[in-house]
């Protein structure tokens, strides 16, 4: 049972949509960024809250190791938002959620993930699944990827659900202030 669940989540959860998919599952546009702390690749814990106030405006997206788009985006990711908004107040983090609360992904994922994809942005890594409920409900990962744009002061000011929107850039420097 529980490997149809995970192949139903595969087929259906990974979205390669337009991008003009909005509709918040449960935190969304307006909603405080919780408090919460996750792993960098290396193992060392990174509060959230403290990397958003690092910057005006943080971009940050969601993904797992089943989710195609989500590997599909780096170079984008990399091209757009890290080089693309170099020199601007704007920092870049993808976090892997994979699976289920308390199934834990590997321990490998983050650098594996990282590295394979030649991310130029902060990858995270979820081992303790906390980021799964408030953002995609208790008991799934929802559908990925998922984009968010968070001002400094923890704000999220938007969130896309699907696939990278084209205008992405634009969006996130909407939100810087102006020189």
């Amino acid at each position: 049972m529980k490997r149809i669940a995970i192949v139903l989540m595969i087929l259906g959860g990974c979205d390669s949509g337009n991008g003009d998919n909005t509709t918040p599952t449960t935190l969304g546009t307006g909603d405080h960024y919780p408090a919460l702390t996750i792993a960098d690749c290396e193992g060392g814990a990174v509060d959230m809250q403290a990397k958003i106030a690092e910057h005006d405006v943080t971009y940050i997206t969601f993904g797992a190791q089943w989710c195609t788009a989500c590997a599909e985006e780096a170079p984008r990711i990399n091209d757009e938002l890290v080089d693309g908004l170099a020199g601007k107040s704007v920092g870049v983090a993808q976090i892997l959620v994979e699976q289920q609360p308390g199934e834990p992904p590997a321990a490998n994922l983050c650098a594996s993930w990282r590295d394979e994809l030649h991310a130029k942005y902060d990858v995270l890594v979820d081992f303790d699944q906390v980021h799964l409920a408030p953002f995609f409900g208790a008991t799934e990962a929802g559908t990925l990827p998922v984009h968010l744009i968070v001002t400094r002061d923890g704000t999220i000011r938007s969130k896309i659900v699907g696939a990278l929107p084209d205008d992405i850039q634009e969006r996130i420097e909407a939100f810087l202030p102006s020189p």
